[in-house]
């Protein structure tokens, strides 16, 4: 595996962490819709990623 390809799986799995988390420190609770959104921004990142540069 390319450690560029690391990198970018590692970013996708840090977006999807951080968006419920960032919701949870604002609000106090967990919803699930942070959560679903976490992971389907997370995802979508993993899956199309950047334009550059070429991983």
């Amino acid at each position: 595996m390319k450690q560029g390809a690391a990198i970018h799986r590692l970013l996708s799995m840090a977006i999807a962490i951080a968006v419920p988390a960032v919701a949870y420190a604002v609000n106090d609770r967990f919803d699930m819709e942070f959560i679903v959104l976490g992971a389907v921004i997370g995802l979508a990142y993993w899956y199309w990623g950047p334009s550059w540069p070429p991983l």
